[in-house]
């Protein structure tokens, strides 16, 4: 059988040879691996827009797949690496919350502060301040600090992991390494603080998570709770209220009406969203990360 592929996922971008590097360094020890790269686009230092790409974008990958994500403002400090295990995939990870999502497709609630959280997305070296340690791995996973330096690319640079430990982790991973060679079982993993958002009555209340390349707005609101106040696609019987601005409906694609302004709409993340035809919310709006969002049924 085919290995499954090695995704990666980074806030690099693609002006640089940091990603170059990861792949040379993993073909050199598994020449057979076949990688594919999701995004080096995350938000630079942006730990909660990694931890929502990652989730939304992993189930589309083989079963077993080992996903190497990277980003780490807090890269060469005491925060740990980790290896997580899921019935579905391999996450290869920083352990400062970016997989908090993935865990969440297993324990619904983990990460889960029940509490407004408006405040923007973390900055470089701020991740620890809204990251919870020590929350219990999900049932069904299992989850490994990757201690063992003989798996590693030598010498390991202190701002450089993605290059040094994770990449060559996976490499051996999709090699045929024990999970268990790689280092010592853990039965906690940190979380990021992540609200939910809840209905309340006919109004969520939620919050913009990040900005697509296109400028849309895609927030924490979710389809399934848009459901839940009785607001589909096409129909005016909900508004949505953003920077000031008030839409009336949802809309079922980015031109629908035609020629239409600012739209609401579910998005291929099924998440709500937030565009403007043939523009930028974002840039129209003046608004990103952290900003309010709020749903309500008519």
């Amino acid at each position: 059988m085919t290995a499954p592929p090695i995704v990666l996922l980074t806030d690099f971008g693609l002006s640089d040879a940091y990603v170059g590097m990861m792949r040379g360094v993993i073909h050199g020890i598994n020449p057979a691996a076949h990688v594919i790269d999701l995004t080096h686009g995350i938000g630079p230092q942006d730990v909660r827009h990694g931890a929502v790409v990652l989730a939304d974008s992993c189930r589309y990958f083989p079963t077993g797949s080992v996903f190497v994500a990277v980003v780490d403002p807090g890269v060469g400090t005491d925060r740990a690496a980790i290896l997580l295990e899921t019935p579905d995939a391999r996450f290869v990870a920083p352990d400062n919350g970016l997989l908090t999502l993935v865990c969440r497709q297993y324990v619904p609630s983990f990460g889960d502060t029940r509490e407004p959280d408006l405040a923007p997305a973390p900055t470089a070296g701020s991740a620890s301040s809204v990251a919870r340690p020590n929350a219990p791995v999900p049932n069904h996973c299992r989850a490994w600090r990757l201690t063992n330096p003989d798996y590693w690319q030598h010498p390991v640079s202190a701002t450089f992991h993605g290059r040094d430990v994770f990449a060559p982790v996976a490499a051996h991973l999709s090699a045929g390494a024990s999970a268990d060679a790689l280092g010592e079982s853990t039965s906690t993993i940190t979380a990021l603080s992540l609200p939910i958002p809840q209905p309340n009555g006919n109004i969520i209340r939620g919050q913009v998570i990040f900005a697509d390349a296109f400028g849309n707005l895609v927030t924490n609101i979710t389809a399934d709770l848009t459901d839940q106040i009785g607001a589909t696609a096409g129909s005016p019987n909900v508004t949505v209220t953003i920077a000031g601005q008030t839409i009336i409906g949802l809309s079922r694609t980015f031109h629908d009406p035609p020629g239409h302004g600012l739209s609401a709409l579910i998005g291929s993340h099924g998440r709500l969203e937030i565009a403007i035809v043939d523009g930028s919310a974002a840039a129209t709006l003046g608004v990103g990360s952290g900003a309010p969002v709020v749903a309500t049924a008519c």
